[in-house]
């Protein structure tokens, strides 16, 4: 009888087929992963187009106004040189509410929430100067240097213009997973705003839906202060005597400019990714920043701060310019256009693209520089573009190449 035999697989075979597929996975996985991030990138993009404009509609309806919560006269008469905090005090008694940034109606209490220096709303100058210094006139009174209006184009004010929804989905970036935690529990909330546990205490209505130490929940995408205050308050002509100046010192200080101001609509920034999502490295919640416009000044609740204003040289935020272009740009290449541009300076101008070194003038003083940019890793690494621009909405963050 002939003998039948049964053919299989050797063992070497098997190892050779698996290491293929392990050779498929390995190359197809990365690839998935950049497709993603580049869907994600995109989508951010979307985002902050459709956040870019409701400004732009909130500013036709206004007289071509910059949306800010300040008044444009907050500064003007016997308030000049007036600490903010008296001057608002001045200029609201008997209004009906509080100024600042209105946050929405919280069906559950029936409480229309703010973030203004009045104790009910948190006692907060933050909400409705645009930036404030660190030292000077226009701060904050909790101490928060940097914190503002600025970090709140969701404001009631704009997200009229966005379906009412001071969280509506286009306000976060799909990478900034910080506040996407903790606004999850918020959309069987009838109300156009979920109350953070910091506005609950402040208002005291009772259980906040989340939990959360934020002030309040701002947008992934931060306006440039340059954009709101008056191009006076980032003057810089030292030979002919005009310095950086406090909005406080200056009677129209905060009255923002129109969009048509700007001299350079394709290089000055008009919105951007706050914290740092592009480019963003393993540990990133390792590089935790105390402080700042957290409430508890420990992280947020989950235990895990982002690294506020793109922190890094390798960030590349999502951003939209005066001229409408919204594209990526790194904050290397923005550092690199700085010092390109010192080229053509007077021998008297020491100042890039951007102004640093403020303590001279009376705000941001030069230990800590306020609310720049300062890598946790790669120290000494500032960046006050889109915050502090030199001429303010006139001047530009990004040369031509």
């Amino acid at each position: 009888m002939k003998q039948q035999n049964e053919k299989g697989f050797t063992i070497v075979e098997l190892l050779v087929v698996i290491s293929i597929i392990a050779l498929l996975v390995g190359i197809l996985v990365p690839a998935v992963q950049k497709a993603r991030d580049s869907a994600k990138v995109t989508q951010s993009k979307s985002n902050i187009h459709q956040v870019m404009i409701a400004m732009q509609t909130y500013a036709s309806d206004h007289n071509d106004r910059q949306f800010t919560a300040a008044p444009d006269n907050l500064a003007s008469g016997d308030r000049t040189g007036m600490d903010i905090e008296d001057a608002i005090d001045e200029v609201s008694v008997g209004g009906a509410y509080p100024w600042g940034v209105r946050l929405g109606e919280y069906e559950g209490s029936g409480v229309i929430y703010f973030i203004s220096i009045d104790p009910w709303y948190g006692g907060e100058t933050g909400g409705v100067a645009p930036y404030c210094f660190q030292s000077g006139l226009t701060t904050s009174s909790t101490g928060k240097a940097g914190y503002g209006v600025w970090r709140y184009p969701n404001a009631m004010q704009v997200a009229e213009y966005m379906e009412g929804m001071t969280l509506h989905g286009a306000y976060f970036a799909p990478k900034d997973t910080v506040p996407l935690k903790v606004i999850e529990d918020c959309d069987d909330l009838a109300g156009s705003y979920c109350p953070t546990t910091g506005m609950v205490e402040a208002v005291g209505t009772g259980t906040a839906a989340i939990t959360s130490n934020l002030m309040a929940i701002p947008s992934s995408y931060c306006i440039s202060p340059a954009m709101m205050y008056n191009p006076s308050v980032y003057q810089y002509n030292i030979a002919a005597g005009q310095r950086p100046t406090d909005p406080m010192e200056l009677p129209r200080g905060f009255k923002p400019p129109s969009i048509d101001q700007a001299r350079f609509p394709a290089h000055k920034s008009w919105l951007m990714e706050h914290n740092w999502l592009q480019n963003l490295s393993a540990n990133e919640c390792s590089r935790r920043l105390v402080g700042s416009w957290f409430l508890n000044g420990d992280g947020c609740y989950d235990g895990c701060e982002p690294s506020h204003y793109n922190a890094h040289p390798d960030s590349e935020p999502v951003t939209v310019f005066a001229d409408g272009a919204t594209m990526t740009y790194s904050l290397n290449d923005f550092i690199i256009d700085d010092e390109l541009s010192k080229e053509n300076n007077d021998p008297w101008d020491t100042q890039g693209l951007w102004l640093r070194n403020l303590g001279s003038f009376g705000f941001d003083n030069g230990s800590s520089l306020g609310y720049f940019s300062e890598a946790n890793e790669i120290v000494g690494v500032r960046w006050s573009g889109h915050t502090h621009t030199k001429f303010g909405i006139r001047g530009r963050d990004k040369i031509a190449k």
